[in-house]
């Protein structure tokens, strides 16, 4: 009380409405009130009182009691539990006069403030404004600002287009530890297992910190189900999750914890465990505890001293995890599984500094051979395969700036990966580019505060630029406030900046910019600036953007082997919210690639496109010198933003710099036409290629997109990838590709499943192998016996595969002479697509007679809908 914490701002001792909060929510009400158009003066002639509260518990009853003394209406905003709204009751509760509290609800219980979600300047003005229309204080500018603020709340931002999720990083262990067993269930936790959640891995329901599994303890006895998983991390088992063990142990329950040891606490910055805490000691701790049956799944890469578990602890590598917890489903009581890894991100750091094995092994995927089926993204989760544009479709690549060496992609059933021991990644080339004089533009006015939002993928450096703009408005004198919505956006997904600046600190008072009031957008992704998350704080006619053009594919990518991004569609949203002159875009992340040699340039390069544009109310010596403070690449941050103010300068010359190199893609049927031929020659014969004109030709009397359809798909049959042609592939075409990317490669290892040798792995599909450099060779003298193929001769030729596509030709020929004897106007969607099914089934083994069994149902969809002369309509509504 004598240093005034809680205290009136706004208003005096005639006021007959007051308005308190405290914290973040003051802010917002500070901000609130300004969105109302009231400043002090005005809210003063309305009878309006503020009262900021600073210390919310216990709440200082005398002070507020002077305050309030001649009130008649007493609104309370805050978040979540009614808090102060209690205490503010009980502090008029005996002398009450007839005032009023309005806070979570009103008199007739109606709900006024949200307690289920985070309140902004936009609601608590438009609710603040109705409450004081209700009490007749109204003016023109109210009533104006009230019809602004209903219009931005209700503004149709249609449903997501796409979604950034955040993802587990390359080479995370949790991408195979979240594993299960069909039919098992599991819940999460707090952890980055919380991601598992969104990946199809039977992972519903999670916990606070500490209550792992506690859930499950009262479920259990409602529930048919005899077991569940439980998540659990290393950090969080140190912190609080040991005692959910014992509350399971107590209660007698089945469940079995999956205690990830990835020693660094890694949702937090990788920080080491508390006390010491070991794989080993985890152990012996739950020994003690009484847990039944402990089993240790470790990654052999990694050193694991075996010694010091307790005797009767089972030990089995993490290619084993599938029967281990087969096994431990079945133990009654509370078991535990105890998966030792390390975190990617950590060993990520501890390799640069020298302190972690860094293997002399790299992952190639030959893309000659690759299919595309994505079996490689399904069996590791891995993000760091990425998706590779070819004449022949879209095919598999591995991002080695990000690979963390986990090796698990080799688990796709696939011959087109290669190991390369002693490779050395060959160096970008860098396109020097001399640089004009660049004028300057006219610096945006601020008026109030000017509203930046920055957006982009976590892990990219966009939480810098935000620090980069604070650091620069600090340097001139200016105020500025920064908040950072992030998230698990560390592991990939979307990152929002918000960024107040104003000529002085006190001019700033909520930080978050609200619905409708940015006034810039720095878009370093397209898919989290085009979200709805975004495009709500833009405003047609005020918001101006810079956006990122690039496709920076999602996680979804791994899950979904046809995943593209809507592109289309995601520029099209920003385009409709901010209209042709409100948005320029710009391939930052290509552009950073060429004239810098890394994309991590991107995000500053966007920075300096944003203040070419005029949407940084900053002068380019103070962001220059916070580049300089900043202390990381500082030349070459200082050259990407010169080099995004040269882009808007250039637009011509940016977009023709940033163009990729595309693959050599058919425009035209007869390139089609003749590029397949060929291959078919090189692949067995002339006789074979022949074959494939001679159908095309007669389609394409018929029609001409039919004709081009069929022109791909009956391609993908005719080719299929033998051993014969995956051996001619290997010795023909990868030493060319495997050079394209490594100035240097010591050796090569291929990872093959060879029919003649049998076997089965821990999934039931045929076992691979590894094989020497010597393997080359032999290769080399498969390729020489393809014309064995197909003939009595052929080892190979009676496999379940070969006569499964041997089989595909034959129905596809039939099929296809079928169509063209019918073929109609009506039909001829259906016919075109019917021809292209053959581009679904791709993959080796299994993964290719499942694509192959899918193909087969929609073929039946297809005919069926082709013999009744079209697809059935759907009769509109009367």
């Amino acid at each position: 009380r004598a240093n005034r914490i809680d205290r009136r701002v706004w208003g005096d001792a005639r006021a007959r409405i007051g308005i308190v909060s405290c914290g973040k929510s003051w802010l917002d009400t500070v901000h609130a009130l300004e969105l109302l158009g009231l400043d002090a003066a005005q809210a003063a002639r309305l009878g309006i009182s503020t009262y900021k509260i600073g210390m919310v518990w216990p709440l200082d009853m005398k002070s507020f009691r002077e305050w309030a003394h001649d009130l008649e209406l007493i609104i309370v905003v805050e978040e979540k539990r009614k808090l102060l709204e209690v205490e503010i009751k009980e502090a008029i509760f005996d002398d009450r006069r007839g005032r009023r509290v309005i806070g979570w609800k009103n008199e007739r219980g109606e709900t006024v403030f949200s307690v289920k979600a985070a309140l902004d300047p936009v609601r608590i003005a438009h609710t603040l404004g109705g409450l004081l229309a209700a009490e007749g204080v109204e003016t023109e500018t109210l009533a104006a600002r009230r019809a602004v603020l209903d219009a931005a709340l209700h503004a149709d931002n249609a449903e997501e287009i796409a979604v950034r999720k955040p993802w587990f990083c390359s080479g995370c262990p949790h991408n195979t530890s979240t594993l299960l067993p069909g039919g098992a269930r599991a819940y999460a936790g707090i952890g980055c297992h919380y991601m598992v959640q969104w990946m199809d891995r039977a992972t519903e329901g999670f916990t606070h910190m500490g209550g792992e599994g506690a859930n499950w303890i009262g479920e259990a006895p409602f529930s048919r189900r005899p077991h569940v998983f439980q998540n659990l991390g290393d950090g969080t088992y140190n912190h609080s999750g040991v005692q959910a063990i014992r509350a399971a142990l107590a209660a007698g329950t089945t469940i079995t914890y999956k205690i990830l040891f990835n020693d660094a606490v890694a949702m937090t910055g990788g920080q080491p465990n508390e006390g010491g805490l070991t794989p080993q000691r985890i152990a012996r701790e739950l020994e003690a505890m009484g847990v039944g049956q402990i089993v240790v799944v470790y990654d052999p890469k990694e050193s694991v001293d075996f010694r010091e578990f307790p005797a009767d602890v089972k030990l089995v590598p993490r290619d084993d995890l599938d029967d281990v917890q087969r096994e431990l489903q079945a133990v009654p009581g509370v078991s535990a599984l105890i998966y030792i890894q390390t975190c990617a991100a950590e060993k990520r750091r501890r390799r640069k500094r020298g302190t972690f094995p860094d293997p002399d092994r790299r992952v190639f995927i030959n893309p000659d051979v690759c299919e595309g089926c994505g079996d490689c993204g399904w069996q590791s989760n891995c993000v760091s395969i990425l998706p590779l544009e070819t004449e022949f479709g879209r095919k598999r690549a591995i991002d080695q700036s990000s690979c963390n060496k986990d090796y698990s992609c080799l688990k796709g059933f696939c011959p087109s990966f290669v190991t390369l021991e002693g490779a050395v990644v060959r160096a970008r080339p860098v396109q020097d580019l001399a640089l004009p004089d660049l004028p300057a533009p006219a610096l945006p006015e601020i008026r109030g505060t000017w509203n930046l939002v920055v957006t982009g993928v976590g892990g990219t450096g966009v939480v810098t630029i935000g620090a980069l703009l604070a650091m620069a408005a600090h340097l001139e004198g200016k105020g500025a406030g920064v908040m950072e919505m992030a998230g698990l956006a560390q592991k990939g997904g979307a990152v929002h900046i918000h960024c107040r600046i104003a000529e002085k600190p006190a001019d700033i008072s909520a930080i978050r910019v609200a619905v409708g009031e940015a006034d810039a957008l720095i878009g370093g992704d397209l898919v989290v600036s085009a979200g709805t998350k975004t495009l709500g704080l833009l405003t047609r006619g005020r918001s101006r953007a810079v956006v990122n053009a690039h496709e920076i594919v999602t996680g979804q990518f791994t899950r979904d082997r046809g995943f593209r991004l809507p592109t289309d569609r995601l520029t099209l949203a920003l385009r409709a919210r901010l209209g042709d002159a409100g948005l320029a875009m710009l391939d930052a992340t290509r552009l950073a690639e060429v004239l810098t040699g890394d994309a991590v340039h991107a995000n500053v390069l966007m920075l300096g496109a944003a203040w070419q544009s005029g949407l940084v109310p900053l002068g380019e010596e103070a962001i220059l010198r916070a580049i300089e403070i900043n202390g990381a690449d500082p030349e070459g941050n200082k050259r990407a933003f010169a080099l995004g103010r040269w882009a808007v300068l250039h637009p011509a010359a940016a977009a023709e710099t940033a163009v990729p190199p595309a693959p050599p893609r058919a425009a035209d049927l007869d390139t089609i036409i003749a590029r397949r031929s060929d291959h078919l020659e090189k692949y067995q014969d002339a006789r074979l290629a022949r074959r494939y004109r001679d159908r095309i030709a007669r389609a394409r009397e018929l029609d001409e997109d039919f004709a081009s359809a069929m022109a791909k798909g009956y391609h993908k049959l005719l080719a299929y990838k033998d051993e014969y042609e995956v051996a001619r592939l290997h010795s023909e075409t990868l030493r060319a590709a495997v050079d394209a990317q490594f100035a240097s490669v010591r050796s090569m290892r291929f990872h093959l499943a060879p029919p003649i040798l049998g076997g089965l792995d821990a999934d039931g599909r045929p076992k691979k192998r590894e094989f020497g450099p010597w393997m080359l060779g032999l290769l080399g003298l498969l390729a020489r016996m393809k014309r064995l193929r197909g003939t009595a001769l052929d080892p190979f030729g009676r496999t379940a595969e070969r006569r499964l596509e041997r089989a595909l030709i034959a129905e596809y020929e039939a099929d296809m002479d079928r169509v063209q004897a019918r073929l109609a106007p009506e039909t001829r969607d259906i016919a075109v697509e019917l021809a292209l099914l053959p581009l679904e089934i791709r993959g080796f083994g299994p993964v290719k007679a499942r694509a192959a069994e899918q193909a087969a149902g929609r073929r039946r969809e297809l005919l069926d809908a082709f013999e009744a002369g079209g697809w059935p309509r759907v009769a509109a509504a009367e």
